[in-house]
């Protein structure tokens, strides 16, 4: 099937090149060639199947930035690359944090424009069937395992077990569904670097007619495996998520997953109560400090005056535990009143610091926060016991060390072979902003000679020409290139020439190389 393309582009000159490139590379359609920002994202919407949009840097009026970022929220499957005029690392910086698959120059060569637009459309059509995957046959008979989590107070680490036991269980080869049910506050896209326009309001919304395919527009199919269903991203619109909803949604959830898991928050409202009534288990999360180990029984004893659930059918689970702690599970089990879960999550501040800022849970590599979310799957009947090691506990490390000094000093003889790969690669990169550079000059300093001329005589007057000459062509130049020892203007047979010194770092070559590129110099009145 063609890779579907659309091309949002202002310069009609631009606009002609590449599509006259497009037309010779098979297997690639141009959809369409856009003007505005305006009609570009309405082809967007209205064009099923689009794998693949360009978007130029001068593209208005809209800037083309704010575009790319709106086009991804609203379309997450979508790869948008950006042409700029002058792709330099800040410019490449800035797409990626837009969320650009990829940035090219306004004059791409064939095969760049080729595969680059391959790339992009294989990860789009790879996200595209992760969305897809989301419908999930209907089991009648069989309901979902159901585990909601609740916070004794913020930050006892109620959305971080959430996460990392869906995880756990999904690389076990369960569904799993993880809901965020902490209405106003929930932050799941934050802890797993998404973005999705669908939430539980939608699904809220359209709780009278529910089905598969409703659902499934509404969760986001993370590549860790769990499916995400989340919070609304205005904390005013959880307002309208209803008790009656929330049921009505959980019912067609746990209908087609193996396991669904629950974040329920820290504030208790209606939506999350319906969440904890239906539970298998309604599980407290807290940290063995007395305020937080208060607010658990607090919110247990509310549970149990609202007649949401017995005391005695909620139990608190530790976080942040460790053996120099004042509070250990004893004394935590005497004051929390409900039953203590027999597993505690280890404190691993720094090893969960990453994975946080990061949006990557994958980041973890701590042993004992990895086996202790798989004892906790299994001890809340989300895995059986064969499955606990893949899920969530690390392997035992054998009682021979040999191996592992085998590896050290493996390791040890490829990192030299490593660093020069690298340093291969950063060479080819500064070749080719040279050449960039150097073609960039040249052809200032053909239009600067050409508007006023270039005398070669010692006069003041000649210099004082030159000098403008070399000052308008390094104009287009950055960094350390545009030094004097190190590029060189000269005008020869009607062309302007400029030479400009590569940077070289691999030791034993000779200090640099120059880059010679010619610009036909058009006098005012010529052609």
């Amino acid at each position: 099937m063609n890779i579907q393309v659309l091309l949002g582009a202002e310069d009609r000159d631009l606009a002609a090149s590449l599509s006259g490139q497009f037309r010779e590379i098979p297997d690639i359609e141009l959809v369409a060639v856009e003007t505005t920002s305006n009609h570009l994202a309405g082809t967007v919407a209205t064009t099923p199947n689009l794998d693949v949009v360009l978007v130029h840097q001068g593209l208005g009026p809209l800037p083309a930035l704010d575009l790319i970022r709106d086009l991804v929220i609203r379309q997450p499957q979508l790869a948008v690359i950006l042409i700029a005029d002058d792709a330099t690392a800040e410019m490449l910086a800035a797409a990626m944090a837009a969320g650009a698959r990829g940035v090219i120059s306004n004059e791409p060569t064939l095969s760049e424009l080729q595969n680059r637009v391959q790339q992009a459309s294989e990860w789009s059509r790879s996200m595209r069937r992760h969305f897809t995957s989301a419908e999930i046959p209907g089991r009648p008979g069989r309901m979902a395992r159901l585990v909601t989590l609740t916070g004794a107070k913020g930050g006892v680490g109620t959305t971080t077990l959430a996460i990392h036991l869906a995880i756990a269980v999904s690389s076990a080869g369960r569904t799993v569904c993880l809901v965020d049910m902490d209405l106003q506050n929930g932050d799941i896209p934050g802890y797993l670097d998404v973005q999705h326009r669908h939430s539980l309001a939608d699904l809220a919304a359209a709780a009278g007619d529910l089905d598969g395919a409703v659902v499934a527009e509404a969760l986001f199919v993370h590549p860790a495996g769990p499916h995400l269903l989340l919070a609304p991203a205005n904390g005013e619109d959880a307002e309208e998520i209803s008790a009656r909803a929330v049921r009505q949604i959980l019912t067609v959830i746990r209908s087609r997953y193996d396991v669904v898991i629950v974040d329920g928050g820290t504030h208790l409202a209606d939506a999350n109560a319906m969440a904890v009534e239906l539970a298998d288990e309604a599980v407290i999360v807290t940290t063995p400090d007395v305020p937080a180990l208060r607010s658990a029984r607090r919110l247990a004893q509310m549970y149990a005056r609202l007649a949401i659930r017995k005391e005695d059918e909620v139990s608190v689970l530790l976080t942040r535990q460790d053996r120099r702690n004042e509070i250990q599970p004893e004394l935590a089990k005497k004051m929390v009143g409900s039953p203590l879960r027999g597993v505690t999550v280890p404190a691993v501040f720094r090893a969960l610091e990453e994975a946080a800022n990061t949006g990557s849970p994958g980041a973890v590599k701590n042993a004992d926060f990895r086996k202790a979310i798989g004892k906790a799957a299994m001890d809340l009947g989300l895995l059986d016991s064969g499955a606990g090691q893949g899920a969530g506990a690390a392997a035992p490390a054998p009682p021979d060390t040999g191996d592992r000094g085998e590896a050290a000093i493996g390791f040890a003889g490829v990192f030299p072979l490593i660093l020069l790969v690298l340093v291969l690669v950063w060479q080819v990169v500064l070749v080719g902003l040279t050449s960039t550079y150097s073609s960039h000059a040249a052809n200032e300093a053909a239009r600067a000679v050409a508007v006023i001329g270039y005398d070669k005589r010692d006069t003041p007057e000649a210099r004082a020409n030159r000098e403008e000459v070399r000052r308008r062509a390094v104009a287009r130049i950055k960094g350390g290139w545009k030094d004097r020892d190190h590029l060189t203007i000269d005008v020869v047979d009607g062309y302007a020439v400029v030479t400009i010194d590569t940077p070289v770092l691999i030791p034993g070559l000779r200090s640099s190389w120059g880059i010679r590129t010619r610009s036909k110099i058009v006098y005012e009145g010529e052609g």
